[in-house]
């Protein structure tokens, strides 16, 4: 009987440990989804905080159009300065 009482104690600790360790894999994973969240969650406030430097190009499209429309009235409206 003492080696079915050893067995069965080896087998114990051997399935306490497994329990273990799978409990520090799912609490790790745990940790690293909620860091992964947490990074999605800066990497959309990001986004969101330069979805205007997308439309930089439009800005500077227009912002030369109303100069030269600017430089073109100055022209026009500047008495013998007609070319």
């Amino acid at each position: 009987m003492d080696g079915w009482i050893l067995g069965f104690i080896i087998g114990a600790i051997v399935v306490a440990v497994v329990v273990v360790l799978l409990l520090m894999m799912i609490a790790g994973a745990r940790r690293t989804a909620e860091k992964a969240e947490a990074i999605l969650a800066a990497l959309n406030d990001v986004r969101d905080g330069t979805a205007g430097l997308w439309q930089l190009g439009d800005t500077v499209h227009t912002a030369e159009r109303i100069v030269a429309a600017a430089a073109d009235a100055r022209v026009s409206l500047t008495p013998g300065e007609r070319p």
